[in-house]
């Protein structure tokens, strides 16, 4: 009956998934399609200054585009397993990458060699109540890099509930912040770089959370017990997405509940233009949707062929919107050609 009632929930998430996005605007073709990877992208992100894009996959490597020309400058071998997460440093000097193998990478951007390969340990770790028939040991994946606003320190977040701090210049580790209590974890710089927030999800026996820490200290400023989607405020707030519609606004240096604030009711995740008038958010599902900020509604929305397109990113600049997809191609729109006449 268990199983019954666990496949039956998967279905219905599918259909809803799927016929969810139909209505999509067919006329809106990408702009360029990019190939290369060989087999799905987990994601494709812009560098800072707009000059590349970064993607990276399950065929085990990174890849840099040149986001003039859309040509692919460079290849990274080195990882044996998915590549699951990816981040370019603020000067665009270097890239980080993480692995289901277990191991982060960190890359020269001009030369594309590889500068450092660091195994975490320990090899396997428990993963319960995700999804129950899987309930068992799991291999201590890298979920999440993410370099500090200065470029001086790497956060790791990996399936051992831990996130590991990495001193970039001196080539060790700082720290290892413990405190969650479910595998599936990322983590996240405040753009000033004195905060840390890493996150866990929710799984079908605890509620994720989401933890606040100091970067001078590596002290926890505070525990919040719910976990969602992120932004932070140009006045050093940290928002979270609760899921009903509205974003909870908290103060980054005490940890307290500020504000909360109507937001589109999206699903998933998602990530900000520029200018903070739209966002685009995905579901792992077919889709991709445009909403506006300003009415909260959807503007445009794409359907793939396949399930499970994980992100969509905009440019620095605000001109293009682009995602990987399960194909194993990078889509990549015209942002204006999305938004005209709405």
């Amino acid at each position: 009956m268990k199983n019954r009632h666990i496949l039956v929930t998967i279905i219905m998430i599918f259909f809803s998934s799927f016929f969810s996005c139909f209505g999509q605007d067919e006329s809106t073709k990408p702009y360029k399609v990019l190939k290369g990877h060989e087999h799905k992208v987990q994601n494709a992100f812009f560098s800072p200054n707009g000059e590349f894009i970064i993607s990276h996959g399950w065929d085990n490597t990174i890849r840099i585009w040149d986001a003039e020309t859309f040509k692919e400058l460079k290849v990274f071998k080195g990882h044996t397993d998915c590549v699951w997460s990816a981040a370019i440093s603020n000067d665009n000097k270097l890239i980080a990458s993480g692995s289901l193998d277990r191991t982060f990478i960190i890359w020269d951007v001009e030369t594309g060699e590889k500068i450092h390969q660091v195994q975490i340990s320990p090899n396997y770790v428990v993963e319960e109540g995700m999804i129950p028939e899987w309930d068992g040991k799991i291999q201590n994946s890298i979920y999440r890099v993410k370099f500090s606003p200065n470029g001086k320190q790497l956060a790791i977040a990996s399936a051992d509930k831990l996130v590991r701090i990495w001193d970039v210049e001196n080539s060790l580790f700082l720290d290892s912040l413990s405190g969650h209590n479910t595998n599936w974890m990322w983590v996240k710089y405040s753009p000033d770089g004195k905060y840390i927030k890493s996150g866990s999800s929710d799984n079908s026996k605890t509620k994720g959370e989401t933890i606040i820490w100091e970067t001078e200290t590596f002290n926890q400023v505070h525990k919040i017990n719910f976990s969602g989607e992120i932004l932070f405020t140009e006045n050093n707030e940290l928002g979270i997405y609760k899921g009903n519609c509205s974003m909870d606004y908290y103060d980054l240096s005490s940890g307290k509940l500020v504000a909360n604030k109507p937001f589109p009711c999206f699903e998933g995740n998602f990530n900000m233009s520029t200018d903070k008038k739209y966002i685009a958010s995905c579901n792992e599902d077919y889709c991709i949707r445009l909403w506006s900020l300003k009415t909260q509604e959807v503007v445009w929305k794409y359907k793939g062929e396949m399930p499970e397109i994980q992100q969509a990113n905009f440019s620095p600049d605000g001109k293009y919107l682009i995602a990987g997809t399960p194909e194993s191609d990078i889509l990549v729109w015209k942002l204006s050609d999305l938004i005209k006449d709405k």
